[in-house]
């Protein structure tokens, strides 16, 4: 009877070994984790960081780096979404409206980059056109005279953007916060021309050019000394800018052009194709506001 037991207690042994076994399962060949019963491929990892911003891309050139990322942003998405599922989140009414609206627009830009895909490629002659029939946009002053008050931190910005909104004087707030050797007469940087400063200083010069008015006081610029504020107190001269500086700027102006005109034909076709019915009724009656005659004063009543 003793040997009978052990007989029947080896093989249920065996069996729950063989059952807990077939769910501790090996892991296939690409397939690079398991978290909880979710598996997650090397595909699954690649498709995750080439969807990353070209930035965040660049950084994930080292093993350390790739494994950072997998282990902090694969991982731990994996697990907040599991976690969220647990909680129901994705079964509220609110959040299933707000994932439909994200599906139908991704199917849309989908849509449209298949339609619209080489519909707004600019060619050379159509960027030199554009170039002379509009130079009067690409004309500006050949000097411009600016003041500028630069602060090296966030508080500092914020105080003096109080201040100037208040209404006290830039130049009196150029002499306060600049650097001792950018206080002088009020941070005049005298007349700049363009190409005059170190190119690291490109987007405080663009912003400089682009002020139109005596006066003005540009948004913030940043270079790595610090905050810039810019105000525009003289202009003289003017000046056509080469089509070469210009070039980029004109070459994605048309393309967003012609992209846009692509789609709304694009539409209009659909439309003129399709049936589409509108409840005028019930328009009226949700949206439109009552149309009510105009009460006339009263006119005085002869006695």
């Amino acid at each position: 009877m003793g040997n009978r037991s052990f007989f029947i207690g080896g093989i249920l042994l065996f069996f729950l070994l063989l059952l807990w076994g077939g769910c501790r399962k090996e892991m296939g060949g690409d397939e690079l984790a398991r978290v909880n019963e979710v598996s997650i491929s090397i595909q699954d990892f690649n498709r995750m960081a080439d969807r990353q911003p070209l930035e965040a891309k660049m950084r994930l050139l080292t093993e350390k780096a790739q494994r950072d990322f997998f282990e902090n942003y694969v991982i731990s998405r994996e697990l907040l979404l599991q976690e969220a599922k647990k909680k129901g989140i994705d079964k509220n009414p609110e959040m299933r409206l707000k994932i439909e609206d994200l599906r139908r627009a991704m199917i849309i830009d989908a849509l449209l980059d298949e339609m619209l895909r080489g519909k707004n490629e600019v060619s050379e002659p159509e960027i030199l056109e554009y170039y002379e029939k509009n130079a009067n946009r690409f004309t500006e002053p050949k000097e411009v005279k600016i003041r500028q008050i630069v602060v090296s931190s966030e508080t500092a910005l914020k105080e003096v953007m109080k201040k100037l909104a208040a209404g006290e004087r830039f130049e009196t707030l150029a002499a306060t916060y600049n650097p001792d050797q950018l206080r002088g007469e009020g941070g005049s940087l005298g007349y700049i021309r363009r190409g005059q400063l170190a190119p690291v200083f490109a987007p405080f010069e663009e912003t400089a050019f682009s002020l139109k008015n005596k006066g003005d006081i540009s948004d913030v610029v940043r270079s790595p000394h610090g905050y810039h504020l810019i105000q525009l107190e003289d202009k003289r001269g003017s000046t056509l800018r080469p089509l070469g500086q210009v070039k980029d700027t004109i070459r994605a102006f048309l393309q967003a052009k012609k992209r846009q005109d692509a789609y709304l034909e694009y539409v209009r076709m659909l439309k003129s194709e399709a049936k589409i019915a509108v409840n005028e009724g019930l328009w009226a009656k949700e949206f439109k506001a009552e149309e009510r005659p105009t009460e006339e004063p009263p006119k005085d009543k002869k006695k």
